[in-house]
């Protein structure tokens, strides 16, 4: 399952591979609004803000080749979303992690993973558990004092010194989990600032550190807008929130994701999905037990 839609303040396109009705309709059937509060926080009066967004999807069980989302020298990408069962994989001998990641590769090339995990047979082979992962991205067309970090297993781990006129801003960059990772209701990946400056935190309920988190940090243009919030549903439900208002090009990542995700299903996580239209509002599509926090720019 590859998706790649491309929003820009020039052009407005899509490039759709299979299941786009797939991503796209059974991410959104049976839901319902879900209102909670946000927070906003607009910083400086520069007419300077976002120029436009991309947004890609990957998700198949056993194929961990990339997808290609641009080069990074004039775009930053974050997890938007992340799908199905991270809880299944190894990484012993040829074995594979479950993974929804993006990563930069050393050609200054930006690539997207979603696939579930592999662990080594007997005979030294590769063994897929055929479990399914998918993974969004969302593109931000900025790159000042970017920096991608692996932040490791379960811990806290200072990302980022935040600086004074506040326009730096962290998320998620990768989720991988092997051997039981995501079991638990109330295991969790997030970032989050303090008086210190950025944080990466990952907190799993196994008994070695089989979770793994990867983040991004970067400063935004002045005059950007930030808007906050969160969105959870109940086990067994699924819930669609609005999470963007108003006029202006806006582009929305994950900061925080709760929950087991231990499911064989494409549409059993938090995913957030882009507007139809260039300035369109984004909204935040999460189930069965999941939790999500998000940061959005424009």
């Amino acid at each position: 399952m590859n998706t790649n839609s491309v929003m820009t303040a020039w052009s407005f396109r899509c490039l759709t591979c299979v299941n786009l009705t797939l991503l796209a309709g059974g991410l959104s059937l049976g839901c319902a609004a879900d209102l909670e509060i946000d927070t906003e926080e607009e910083l400086g009066e520069s007419a300077e803000r976002l120029t436009g967004w991309t947004y890609h999807a990957k998700g198949t069980t056993t194929d961990p080749t990339p997808l290609d989302m641009g080069s990074m020298n004039d775009r930053t990408c974050v997890l938007s979303g992340v799908a199905g069962n991270l809880s299944q994989g190894s990484r012993e001998g040829v074995g594979e992690r479950a993974t929804a990641e993006v990563r930069p590769t050393i050609d200054q090339r930006l690539h997207l993973k979603g696939h579930g995990g592999a662990h080594e047979g007997s005979a030294g082979e590769k063994i897929w558990y055929n479990n399914p992962v998918l993974a969004t991205a969302t593109c931000f067309f900025t790159t000042q004092n970017r920096e991608y970090n692996n932040a490791g297993g379960d811990g806290t781990t200072l990302l980022a010194v935040g600086h004074s006129d506040g326009l730096t801003r962290c998320f998620i960059a990768a989720l991988h989990g092997i051997d039981g990772a995501w079991n638990h209701p109330d295991d969790h990946a997030r970032v989050f600032p303090d008086d210190f400056g950025w944080w990466a935190e990952s907190e799993h309920h196994t008994s070695t550190p089989n979770a793994f988190v990867d983040t991004v940090c970067l400063d935004f243009p002045e005059g950007t807008v930030f808007t906050t919030g969160s969105a959870s549903a109940l086990p067994g439900q699924t819930k669609t929130k609005v999470i963007t208002s108003g006029t202006g090009i806006k582009g929305c990542g994950l900061t925080h994701v709760t929950g087991a995700f231990n499911n064989d299903s494409w549409t059993d996580g938090v995913i957030i999905n882009p507007p139809s239209a260039i300035n369109g509002d984004w909204t935040i599509t999460v189930s069965n037990g999941k939790a999500a926090m998000y940061t959005c720019a424009k």
